[in-house]
């Protein structure tokens, strides 16, 4: 079958949020100019009205374009309460992998976490979006399996924290990616880096469930 071309003004779409993500994340939204927005993306200023109804319709595009890269790599396996605790412990190691290879590996990466951070720091819609849609859905998922692995309640508060713990050593890869890459004379962090990354990853979350288990309390 012959591959075609997207069309024109979905190519100029996709490039301008690309845009986007890069200079919201480096730059800040308000720092941003309409006019470095066109020039990044190889387009005229008006296509972003065009497209976005302007600025703030092109940071909410980015806003729901890193909603659903993420959840290709956050697609649920299955109902945390129908699985066995070795099945829940098992799907969380291979959420965190599937998550440490998309946000170190991919080329889009830095820009996407970079316009995220800077989101989560500045508040406002952008940031209701990404929670509601995203982050708060993803940790009630890890939450979940955090849960049926340990034993421990999703009600607990200590147990939220964990999950966030969790998330944010992943983070810290892709946010300290250059200091990581100097520390262990890597020349990249590409697959073979990752994977090793994940191991480690993968060992904290076993001693993390080991500590959960041994305080939680068994059911009535």
């Amino acid at each position: 079958m012959t591959q075609t071309q997207p069309p024109a003004r979905d190519r100029t779409a996709r490039a301008l949020i690309e845009a986007g993500m890069r200079l919201f994340g480096t730059k800040g939204f308000a720092a941003t100019s309409t006019r470095e927005l066109a020039e990044a993306a190889g387009a005229n200023v008006a296509a972003i009205s065009y497209h976005f109804q302007g600025k703030e319709g092109l940071r909410r595009a980015c806003a729901f374009e890193f909603v659903r890269r993420m959840e290709e790599v956050m697609r649920p396996l299955g109902p945390p309460e129908a699985l066995s605790p070795e099945a829940a412990e098992a799907e969380l190691k291979a959420l965190m992998e599937a998550m440490i290879s998309r946000i170190l590996t991919q080329p889009d990466a830095a820009s996407m976490i970079g316009f995220v951070m800077r989101e989560v720091t500045e508040g406002g819609e952008t940031l209701d979006i990404l929670y509601d849609r995203l982050i708060s859905i993803v940790h009630g998922r890890l939450l979940a399996l955090w849960a049926r692995a340990s034993g421990t309640s999703e009600d607990d508060p200590e147990s939220a924290l964990r999950v966030f713990a969790m998330i944010g050593q992943v983070l810290y890869f892709r946010l300290g990616a250059e200091v990581v890459r100097r520390k262990m004379g890597w020349s990249e962090i590409g697959a073979a880096e990752a994977s090793q990354i994940s191991r480690v990853v993968a060992d904290n979350l076993d001693a993390m469930l080991v500590q959960a288990r041994a305080g939680a309390t068994p059911d009535t």
